[in-house]
């Protein structure tokens, strides 16, 4: 532990009240420094994966807000105003998901066919859209079941203004 810390100079030793039996003519900020630079140290690395990791870091924030403000709001009534802005953000994802899901899965599939030889081509086209088929429609089948056991949305009011009737 020695090694660490820095030597001090013989003419300080009278100027310093703080130093202990254990602290020989050290001073507070001598004994400091080694701590402060772990600490950059430390700072520096999480920086540098912050700066490599930038959209993973800010998903993971994002998500962990996310769910806390969503606990923190469960038990609180909201104007409908209010659920409209803090539902806007969920919606945009989704949407832009859903648009950008199909033409993904439909350029790759073209794109992979197209490198193929012809012969390959029929037959491992024809594998790809029924393997695509299926697991498209037993997805669709999970999705029901899953709905009709945990019944999302019951239990919450409906605005009127939405379903088109009165306002």
């Amino acid at each position: 532990m020695e090694e660490l810390l820095l030597p001090s100079d013989g003419g300080e030793e009278d100027a310093r009240s703080d130093s202990g039996p254990g602290d020989e003519g050290r001073a507070m900020g001598d004994r400091v420094k080694p701590f402060l630079s772990g600490t950059e140290k430390l700072r520096n690395t999480v920086r540098d994966f912050i700066k490599k990791n930038g959209l993973l870091t800010l998903s993971v924030i994002s998500v962990l807000s996310g769910c806390t403000l969503g606990f923190m709001l469960r038990g609180t009534q909201l104007s409908t105003q209010a659920k409209i802005y803090f539902s806007f953000p969920g919606e945009l994802l989704m949407r832009m998901l859903k648009m950008l899901i199909l033409p993904l899965i439909t350029s790759s599939l073209m794109s992979g066919l197209s490198s193929m030889e012809s012969k390959a081509c029929c037959r491992m086209g024809v594998l790809t859209v029924t393997y695509y088929l299926w697991t498209t429609f037993i997805a669709v089948i999970v999705g029901i079941i899953l709905v009709l056991i945990i019944k999302p949305g019951v239990g919450t009011e409906m605005e009127s203004h939405r379903l088109g009737g009165p306002s």
